[in-house]
């Protein structure tokens, strides 16, 4: 799967009911899940299944995968897979489902598939949406009338950066405020995996707010990782880190990640701050990692108890 999947995920998760509404083309009154967050989808091996309320009050299901280089299986076959599974499980509810393509992948895929039989007539034919968001302009995405898009514009080609990155950071300064405007600015420069877009997009950042870098970027600056290398942001921070650390600046990172953590909760209980401080330098490594996905002061402590040090274990 794709580095960047999980911010794309993180992105419809903060906003759902503009993601929606974008691709179904219709307006849209409440986006939900069904039991927990994200359950259904892994119940069914998908992305994501989301239960969307139109404005005449019906429901449709909006099944989204999200796709670069790489699957191992056919992305046809498999969204008729995961179309056959979702329809089984909710029998009565109407199905909408898209694959959006990132990075180069999908350039052959229309959306529109058959199976056919020893005559060569067709026995099974499907269709899905398609965006290919590589393919579009950042033009093309800032015409939509939908601020909130303007976060994905760093999968999309630029070609005037300077301008298209001053106005996306402007709509996502402009429509939004508080934890959702910082956390759709972390994925932002997630999502600018050029590493030439995503040091100007910081520059502008700065310049035109003068606001405090978004949580990753102390975390990249911490550590010496160079903004948007070339294989990927997620990829970068993970080999980043790894060197920073065989370089001894484990106990940076500890007070990095304390910091970060202390601006998403709070301030930390003090035998949270002591089981963080008790992790060996690879768990360092995963907790800088995870909690970019973490929302809940819970997902810290279920975490911690999952990956934290054994009592009889010391930090490295």
């Amino acid at each position: 799967m794709a580095k960047t999947d999980h911010p794309l995920k993180r992105v419809v998760a903060l906003t759902p009911e503009a993601i929606a509404a974008w691709l179904l083309g219709v307006e849209v009154i409440r986006v939900t899940t069904r039991k927990d967050e994200f359950t259904t989808a892994e119940q069914i091996d998908a992305d994501l299944v989301l239960f969307v309320t139109l404005a005449d009050g019906s429901e449709i299901i909006l099944h989204i995968e999200f796709q670069a280089l790489g699957s191992r299986i056919p992305m046809p076959l498999r969204m008729l897979d995961y179309d056959v599974r979702i329809a089984l499980e909710y029998r009565n509810i109407p199905i909408f489902s898209v694959v959006i393509y990132l990075g180069g992948a999908g350039a052959n895929d229309t959306g529109y598939h058959t199976l056919t039989d020893h005559t060569g007539q067709a026995h099974i034919a499907w269709q899905y949406g398609v965006v290919h968001l590589w393919q579009m302009t950042a033009e093309e995405l800032l015409a939509i009338d939908k601020p909130i898009l303007a976060v994905l514009i760093g999968q999309t080609t630029i070609t005037h950066p300077e301008r298209d990155l001053r106005e996306a950071l402007r709509r996502i300064n402009d429509s939004t405020s508080g934890e959702l405007r910082e956390r759709l600015l972390t994925e932002f420069f997630l999502l600018c995996t050029d590493k030439e877009i995503a040091a100007m997009a910081s520059k502008l950042f700065k310049q035109d707010y003068g606001l405090p870098d978004p949580p990753i970027l102390d975390i990249w600056r911490e550590e010496g990782i160079e903004i948007g290398l070339e294989r990927g942001l997620q990829q970068g921070l993970q080999q980043g880190l790894q060197q920073g650390l065989q370089q001894g600046r484990a106990e940076e990172l500890e007070a990095v990640t304390l910091r970060q953590l202390t601006r998403r909760f709070g301030t930390l209980p003090d035998d949270v701050v002591a089981q963080v401080q008790a992790l060996g330098r690879d768990q360092r490594l995963d907790l800088a990692e995870a909690l970019l996905d973490f929302t809940h002061f819970r997902d810290l402590t279920d975490w911690l108890i999952t990956h934290g040090t054994p009592p009889d274990q010391q930090a490295d």
